[in-house]
């Protein structure tokens, strides 16, 4: 059961996310985008879940949070040296199922270090 989405919606916009996921990552795009019981999450991959989320649109651009600075200048640095550039975010949250130790440990990088990496493969 395929969701229409109306052109220029905020659906529009995350099908066209989930389908840019499901090509980099070589996934499957659920059609119930993750709505039923049966079929979690947004992509399949062989080896992930994946949940996208959507924020902002070109009608009123995201705030972006302060890592994203940090992500881009680390990566600015990383392909200079030909490497790939991420952000290791840490949170302490001992009430978290992903918690070790208290603290959740989380590497942000750009989807296309990620599509990059596996062609190189």
């Amino acid at each position: 059961m395929d969701l229409v989405a109306i052109r220029g919606s905020a659906k529009e916009r995350s099908v066209q996310h989930e389908n840019h996921i499901a090509d980099a990552y070589k996934g499957k795009r659920s059609p119930s985008s993750g709505a039923s019981d049966t079929d979690q999450g947004d992509v399949r991959t062989d080896t992930r879940l994946i949940e996208c989320k959507t924020t902002g649109g070109p009608e009123k651009p995201s705030r972006l949070p302060t890592f994203i600075q940090h992500l881009e200048k680390v990566c600015l640095e990383a392909w200079e040296e030909g490497r790939e550039g991420s952000v290791a975010l840490r949170y302490y949250a001992p009430e978290s199922k992903l918690a070790i130790n208290g603290w959740i440990d989380v590497i942000v990088s750009t989807v296309g270090n990620d599509a990059f990496r596996d062609l190189m493969r």
